[in-house]
């Protein structure tokens, strides 16, 4: 400290107090029993998915890299909106859920000439 009471040294400041961004899994959603919902902004379409589905087509991923991975069914609107949800009780009474049944590959060829 110099002879005014001043630090001559560098001082970091605190960290921001806005919320960090977190990764947020899918394997983290299938622990607490949460649902996916799914929406298109555009035709406002909403589907609800079982974490351990998307787990099988994308791999556990960050819960918010899905609306740049996903796709509407309608057409090419954009980004979806998605979000990790618990369904309340009444909620939970109507709700549709979709299901994976199975997964197709498509085969494509490829050629080489010799």
């Amino acid at each position: 400290m110099t002879a005014q009471g001043i630090c001559s040294y560098f001082v970091l400041m605190p960290e921001p107090y806005w919320p960090k961004t977190k990764i947020f899994p899918l394997s983290a959603l299938n622990e607490t029993r949460s649902l996916v919902r799914v929406t298109c902004r555009y035709c406002n379409r909403t589907h609800n998915y079982r974490p351990d589905d998307l787990l099988q087509i994308f791999g556990d991923v960050d819960v918010d890299s899905l609306m740049r991975r996903m796709r509407c069914e309608a057409g090419d609107h954009g980004p979806l909106d998605v979000k990790g949800f618990v369904p309340s009780g009444s909620e939970a009474v109507g709700l549709r859920i979709r299901r994976l049944v199975s997964l197709k590959i498509h085969r494509v060829p490829v050629w080489r000439e010799d």
